[in-house]
C-alpha cells in the first residue's frame, strides 16, 4: 500500500487541480501566457551554497552544470527536464537534481531547451544535440543521458540521433516515467485516466500537436517508441502504474529487448507520473536506486 505521504500528495495534486492544465486543449493554451510570465524555475540558493554551479547560454538559451564543490566529478550526465515540451523546468527537478550531485558525485549538465509552441521538435532537438556535443567534448567518456516525461522522450530521441550519426553513445539512458509515443494510440482506461492526478489525454494531445510542428506524429524523434531501437545503450526504465504513460512505457521495455537493447526496468503499479521527484518515502526510494545505477556507472 502506498505511504500516507504518498497519499497526501495525490490528495495535494487533485485538490489544486493539477491535470486541469491537460483537460482540454483551451486550457493548455490558456496556461501557456502564465508559464511564460514565470519563467522557468532557477538553482536555489542552497543550491548555490553546497554545489558549484556555472551557467553558461547556447543560442541564446540557459544552459546549468551542476557539479560537487570539494571533489572531481565521479562522471558526467545530461539532464532534460519534463514538462510535456511546453513547460519550463521546475523546482522539483532542481531538487532532484541537486540530491543525485551530492549523492553521486556527478556533474550534470542541464539546458533549458527551446519550448513549444515557440519551437518545434527540429529546434529542440537540433539544439539538445548542440548541447550534448558541448557536453561530450569536455568528458572523457560520452556522458549519460536522463530524463523526465517529455525530457525522458527527448533523451531517447537525442541517443537515436546520436546512434545514426555514429558518434560514440552515452553508456545508459536512465528514462523516469518517459513519453515515448506522441500519437497517444493506446486505449486509456477510464479507470486509470480518473487515478491519474497529472495527465489528461487532451491536452497532452495538444502539446505534442504543437511541438510537432509539421513533423507527421509517428517520427521517431516524437514517438521514438516508433524506431527501431537495436543499437542503444542500456536503459533503465522507471514507469508507473497510476500514469497516462505507464503502458508506452511498458511496451517500450519489450520493444527494446526483443531488439537486443538491455532494460533495467523498474515497475511501480501503485505510483503516479514522474513519482521520482515527489518528497515522499516512495520517491525517496526510486531517486535513491537512480543514484545506485549512476554510481555504478562511475567512471572517473
Amino acid at each position: 500500500m502506498p505511504s500516507w505521504q504518498h497519499r497526501l500528495a495525490v490528495l495535494f495534486l487533485r485538490l489544486i487541480r493539477r491535470k486541469r492544465v491537460y483537460a482540454s486543449a483551451d486550457n493548455l493554451h490558456a496556461s501557456l501566457p502564465r508559464l511564460r510570465k514565470a519563467g522557468p524555475a532557477r538553482p536555489t540558493a542552497k543550491m548555490q551554497r553546497e554545489l558549484d554551479i556555472s551557467r553558461r547560454e547556447l543560442d541564446g538559451y540557459e544552459i546549468y552544470q551542476l557539479a560537487p564543490k570539494t571533489q572531481l566529478p565521479s562522471g558526467h550526465l545530461l539532464y532534460l527536464h519534463g514538462g510535456a515540451y511546453v513547460r519550463p523546468i521546475s523546482r522539483f527537478h532542481w531538487r532532484l537534481l541537486h540530491e543525485l550531485v551530492l549523492r553521486t558525485g556527478y556533474s550534470i549538465s542541464v539546458p533549458l531547451y527551446p519550448l513549444a509552441p515557440e519551437h518545434h521538435c527540429e529546434q529542440t532537438l537540433a539544439f539538445a544535440w548542440r548541447a550534448y556535443n558541448q557536453l561530450a567534448e569536455q568528458s572523457e567518456e560520452p556522458p549519460l543521458l536522463m530524463g523526465d516525461s517529455a525530457g525522458g522522450g527527448l533523451a531517447l530521441a537525442l541517443a537515436l540521433a546520436i546512434r545514426e550519426q555514429g558518434q560514440a553513445l552515452p553508456q545508459r539512458l536512465l528514462l523516469i516515467c518517459p513519453w515515448v509515443d506522441l500519437r497517444m494510440q493506446t486505449p486509456v482506461d477510464p479507470v486509470l485516466a480518473a487515478q491519474d492526478p497529472m495527465l489528461a489525454s487532451a491536452g497532452a494531445r495538444e502539446a505534442a500537436r504543437l511541438y510537432a510542428g509539421n513533423w507527421p506524429l509517428e517520427h521517431p524523434a516524437l514517438s521514438p517508441l516508433c524506431a527501431d531501437l537495436t543499437g542503444l545503450p542500456a536503459i533503465t526504465l522507471l514507469a508507473a502504474g497510476k500514469d497516462l504513460l505507464g503502458a508506452e512505457a511498458l511496451q517500450l521495455a519489450d520493444k527494446a529487448r526483443g531488439q537486443g537493447v538491455s532494460v533495467d526496468l523498474q515497475w511501480a503499479p501503485e505510483m503516479i507520473h514522474v513519482w521520482p521527484l515527489m518528497p515522499t518515502p516512495e520517491g525517496q526510494a526510486a531517486r535513491r536506486y537512480l543514484q545506485r545505477v549512476l554510481l555504478a556507472e562511475g567512471h572517473y
